[in-house]
């Protein structure tokens, strides 16, 4: 479709970075490898925008996709003028802050939010774009935790545009200190985080379970291993293909089994059981204790906070720790960190037999699979193999006998 719609206009090939279900289809990222790269965004949900910052295919009433270059986020309005950098230094002056270096955007998720790093001398603020209508209520969803105790940074400065303005959070990163954490007590200590986050009534629900997306997840990256599969064949021939192939698909049949194999019933969440969650916690969320890496000083990203099922940060969690494994290729000490971390999420929130473990289960397969959906659609088919490898080991404790004979 992208392809289709631009034609000569693309001076490159063209990688997939990113894809998520979102309305009636997706909204996916390429990079174009031209020079300088360009970065283009397909949105097949059909749901409309304010204004277009890009075209659209179809009627454009009821599109049948809306094509744009980053930084022209139709849904995300201050996202351009925060991404140049004199435009940048305005904007930031408007809200009280001079910054001295470009933006440093750490983190986007088209048509959702982005977080950029702002610089003055030794001072760092972070800018949070947001939905313009989603603005006021990040802020005060962050203002009732902070008041509950939960050790969120505070808001210095925030508009009705879709800007939030945060300081930095306390501490230090856990991904700085895996080396020096001892894996119980910080846990011990992300379970006292989350019982401050449950007695706080923020008054409004968690961004939905990813488990509710579960077949669109299973489809996806069985459709993305057939094109790898078919490509892979044509460049290296059958049988060179055939291990890279192997590795993957044993692996994600536990994966999909799991998530298979999970009774509608058992998914059902008692209303005693909700409560106030993350709704995406893991590693890169939390800070510790300058002088004690195992105490959580510090929580950000909290958007995506409110009422929901607890299994949902414990999976997230889980997940989120077996792609950093896998992502820390050629770094054995931060690997190491991570696989003490796993180790230890696992005993305490995937043991057979402990109650709600199947909703923790299958949530954590869905991430597995979120997470290996990006590089199968690239054909990096040994980082999916990898990742999907970690995740079938640490799940099939939990499968039953009956699901294990299916594999």
């Amino acid at each position: 479709m992208l392809r289709d719609a631009l034609g000569d206009d693309l001076a490159g090939p063209l990688r997939v970075l990113s894809r998520e279900p979102y309305g009636s289809g997706a909204l996916t990222g390429f990079e174009e490898g031209s020079e300088p790269k360009r970065y283009w965004y397909v949105d097949t949900s059909g749901k409309r925008v304010d204004a277009e910052t890009g075209f659209v295919l179809g009627d454009p009433e009821h599109p049948e996709a809306r094509i744009w270059l980053h930084p022209a986020d139709p849904r995300l309005p201050a996202l351009a003028p925060a991404s140049f950098p004199d435009a940048a230094a305005t904007l930031m002056g408007r809200l009280g802050v001079s910054i001295d270096r470009v933006p440093e955007l750490l983190v986007y998720r088209p048509g959702k939010r982005a977080m950029f790093r702002m610089r003055a001398g030794e001072r760092d603020t972070y800018l949070k774009i947001v939905r313009p209508a989603a603005s006021s209520s990040i802020v005060a969803l962050q203002e009732s935790l902070r008041g509950g105790g939960v050790p969120v940074p505070p808001i210095t400065g925030w508009s009705e545009l879709g800007i939030v303005l945060t300081e930095t959070a306390a501490g230090a990163p856990i991904t700085a200190r895996l080396d020096a954490l001892d894996p119980e007590r910080l846990l011990d200590s992300i379970e006292a985080l989350r019982a401050a986050m449950a007695a706080v009534d923020t008054g409004r629900d968690a961004r939905a379970s990813l488990a509710l997306r579960h077949g669109w997840y299973t489809e996806r990256i069985a459709a993305a291993l057939g094109r790898a599969v078919a490509e892979l064949a044509v460049a290296r021939g059958e049988d060179a293909a055939g291990a890279d192939v192997a590795a993957l698909t044993e692996p994600l049949a536990v994966v999909t089994a799991m998530v298979a194999s999970v009774d509608a019933s058992d998914l059902v969440v008692d209303d005693a059981v909700r409560r106030t969650v993350h709704g995406d916690l893991h590693v890169g969320q939390l800070f510790v204790d300058e002088g004690d890496a195992s105490a959580i000083s510090g929580v950000i990203d909290i958007d995506t906070a409110g009422l929901g099922d607890p299994a949902d940060d414990e999976a997230a969690f889980i997940g989120h720790l077996v792609a950093s494994i896998v992502l820390a290729k050629g770094d054995e000490g931060r690997a190491a960190g991570f696989g003490r971390l796993l180790e230890a999420a696992c005993g305490r929130w995937l043991a057979p037999g402990r109650p709600g473990v199947l909703r923790v289960a299958h949530r954590t397969a869905v991430h597995v699979l979120a997470h290996a959906l990006a590089p199968t659609e690239r054909g990096d088919l040994v980082t999916a193999a990898a990742q999907l490898a970690i995740g079938a080991r640490i799940l099939q404790p939990v499968l039953g006998e009956d699901e294990r004979a299916l594999i």
